[in-house]
This record gives C-alpha cells, structure tokens and sequence, in this order.
C-alpha cells in the first residue's frame, strides 16, 4: 500500500492506494493519521477511490480517525469511494457518520473551521 499525503491550511488529503488491513499498511496509515494530527490538520480527506479492500482493522482506524478529528474541531470526509469500499462502510452501517464526495476539490472545500 501506497499513501499519498498532501497538507494544505487545516487539511490533510490522504490518497490511500492499496488494501488497508491489519499490518504494515495500517501502521502507515494510522502513522500518517496521527502526523496530520501532530502538525495541526484537524480535517482529512481520505480518497478510498484506489482502495481495493479493507478489513475490520482498516474500518476501526478510518472511524477512529474521525473521532479523533472531530475532538481536534476538524472532520473526516470520504472521497471517490471503491465499489468495496461503498459496500463495506455500508454494509456495517458507518457510511452515515460521514460526508462522501466525488472529488477531492468538493471535500476540501467543505472543511471549514
């Protein structure tokens, strides 16, 4: 797994490309999750749309992120979700928690403080 990590004013844009599971690849995501954090980006954007598959660990870490961002006074926003991805987050009900988009533009454009 990939991660391309882009930091604008209060917003971190995290292009996860690969599987987010248990392991190596949740570490650098939870690792990138936290330096966002670190260097004051209370908002993230994540771009699932190059995310083929995620477990129950990458769940965990992705509505972990938002509590933690939302404690910061930031939020989380979704983008360009994968069809598995979508299915998923829909399927054990946390699609709702959070603001999806299609572009990466749009979603950097509602995080505001």
């Amino acid at each position: 797994m990939d991660l391309d990590v882009l930091q604008s004013g209060k917003t971190c844009t995290i292009r996860i490309k690969g599987a987010l599971k248990m392991g190596e690849q949740l570490d650098k995501f939870d690792a990138a999750v936290r330096e966002a954090f670190a260097t004051d980006h209370p908002f993230l954007v994540l771009n699932l749309e190059a995310m083929p598959v995620i477990d129950s660990s990458g769940i965990g870490s992705i509505v972990n992120a938002l509590q933690q961002s939302k404690k910061l006074g930031g939020d989380t926003k979704l983008v360009s979700l994968s069809p598995f991805a979508y299915k998923t987050f829909k399927m054990v009900h946390i699609l709702n928690l959070f603001s999806v988009f299609e572009r990466e533009a749009e979603a950097v454009a509602a995080c505001v403080a």
